[in-house]
């Protein structure tokens, strides 16, 4: 007999909630153990396939920010010297685009989060890093979600964050655009510079 769903939910969850321990703890996650787990609850509670595909794409996003972690911790760290100028030198978090995305802070946790919007069957987000406010910024993730999903962990450091979050309709054309820059983990609480966007 099938279980409820809401108990196939719970334990999808529990799964991910695992994933985030591991990587809040600093440890990587087995991502095929993980994708196997959940393929597993689904199996033992026969059915649920539409949640299981829900949870593998959230599980993934999970895995998405320890890899940008990870590209983030591996860059060399500059000079002690070049402190104090790149200090001065950030520039304050600012928000460009025809949406609103608001921050919040769960734990140790940073989360962008917007709303769903009609006409938009994607997003689109670029998550991009540069090491000071005198370089460019590099592409470092780039993910595809679904329109229901409007929530975005990001994994902050010292390092300038920009992300580009773009909601396309089914044909490809772009709905919705909003850029934040300048996020660090020092910065978060700061006000934003909001500019409105002529798109």
């Amino acid at each position: 007999m099938a279980a409820a769903p809401d108990a196939l939910t719970r334990e999808y969850a529990a799964i991910i909630n695992e994933a985030r321990g591991a990587i809040a703890g600093g440890r990587g996650p087995d991502a095929k153990v993980l994708e196997e787990r959940i393929r597993s609850a689904t199996r033992r509670h026969s059915g649920g396939a539409p949640g299981e595909r829900k949870a593998l794409k959230q599980l993934e996003r999970v895995l998405s920010v320890y890899r940008a972690r990870g590209a983030l911790t591996r860059q060399p760290a500059p000079p002690a010297a070049a402190a104090p100028l790149r200090k001065a030198l950030r520039a304050r978090p600012t928000l460009t685009g025809n949406m609103d995305v608001r921050r919040q802070t769960q734990g140790e946790t940073f989360v962008l989060s917007w709303d769903a919007a009609a006409g938009v069957a994607q997003w689109e987000v670029r998550i991009s890093e540069r090491p000071d406010a005198r370089r460019d910024y590099a592409v470092r993730d780039t993910l595809s979600v679904p329109a229901t999903e409007t929530t975005l962990e990001l994994p902050l450091g010292d390092r300038s964050l920009r992300v580009h979050l773009l909601g396309r309709s089914r044909d490809g054309r772009l709905l919705r655009r909003a850029v934040i820059s300048g996020l660090t983990r020092e910065g978060w609480d700061e006000r934003w510079q909001r500019r409105a966007s002529a798109s």
